[in-house]
């Protein structure tokens, strides 16, 4: 039987476990919750660790221990996924970011000023802001499921500029199946590659899996339903190159 992990609470005899304890399964809806609605919480992105990424940097509060170039990882809650992970793609909607350059102050979340729906929205926002060095990144916005110690997340995957071409291909694979995006599962992982610099860096790949299970497919239609009715938030932090002013292939 594996070792159930256990944190102890110093100078207490209180001790949490991260098992389900059996006096409190079967005791139906969640409680304490009832007000919580979606405008109280964030779907996280899963980035991609970079070079520069802030989640290597130890002297960064986006600092994560144990970050290596190449993995995987959830902006919010901070995990790492490794080099892969399992994810369902459940809604594609597409958006127009408004960056700042990094060389004069941008850079991850510093850069970031807005996501809009139409690139003229965007464009009005640059003037409306007039700052210099803002430009806009024609971005996909993959919702997912996305499976993580075998548990299923809510995430969003943000794809732009060198990864626009991932996500074209990811959208060819989906329509190829000719049924729900959301009814088959597939491999997110990283290559490797050079941009004009001939400088190396990690990029996102997709690989088909299989179909999923009729609970899985129920819960992600349910997420479906919520994200298209508009009744989410994203998490407006991004850490890694999305932008258009932070993308390493320029």
């Amino acid at each position: 039987m594996a070792k159930k992990e256990v944190a102890v609470v110093k100078n207490t005899e209180l001790a949490v476990s991260n098992d389900l304890p059996d006096w409190l399964q079967g005791k139906g809806a969640a409680r304490g919750s009832e007000n919580v609605t979606t405008d109280d919480m964030l779907i996280p992105r899963i980035e991609l660790v970079q070079a520069l990424s802030p989640a290597r940097k130890k002297s960064d509060a986006a600092y994560i221990e144990g970050a290596e170039e190449g993995m995987l990882y959830n902006n919010v809650t901070r995990e790492l996924y490794g080099e892969s992970v399992t994810v369902v793609p459940v809604f594609y909607t597409k958006q127009f970011l408004v960056w700042k350059d990094r060389k004069i102050g941008g850079g991850g979340s510093n850069g970031f000023r807005g996501a809009f729906a139409t690139k003229s929205l965007a464009d009005d926002a640059i003037t409306a802001l007039g700052e210099e060095g803002l430009e806009v990144s024609d971005t996909a916005q993959h919702f997912v499921l996305v499976n993580f110690g075998g548990a299923w997340q809510e995430a969003v995957i943000s794809m732009a500029k060198s990864k626009m071409k991932v996500s074209k291909r990811w959208n060819s694979l989906m329509r190829l199946t000719n049924t729900d995006s959301f009814a088959r599962a597939y491999k997110l992982s990283c290559i490797t590659e050079t941009n004009a610099r001939n400088e190396s860096y990690y990029n996102f790949n997709i690989s088909g899996l299989g179909f999923v299970t009729k609970d899985v497919y129920d819960r992600a239609e349910k997420l479906y339903d919520t994200v298209r009715s508009g009744g989410v938030k994203v998490s407006a932090d991004y850490d890694g190159e999305v932008g258009a002013a932070a993308d390493p292939e320029y």
